[in-house]
């Protein structure tokens, strides 16, 4: 919802301010985003298998190598 109301406010040029205060304020949002994830986050599914690049948890057959 920010992200539109930012959109429509750059676009037209009301609330200039604004606009640069969420412009400015982003990168510190994105910066905390990332330290938060790396910091508590935790991967609960399954690992991935010898020979396997990636994996899907509803289509397990995606990512195995056919031989």
């Amino acid at each position: 919802m920010v992200l539109l109301f930012y959109t429509i406010f750059a676009s037209t040029g009301i609330l200039l301010n604004w606009v640069a205060l969420v412009f400015s304020v982003s990168p510190i949002l994105i910066i905390w985003m990332v330290w938060v994830v790396l910091k508590y986050g935790e991967y609960n599914g399954e690992e991935l298998e010898d020979e396997q690049e990636f994996g899907y948890v509803d289509r397990p057959e995606l990512g195995r190598q056919e031989n």
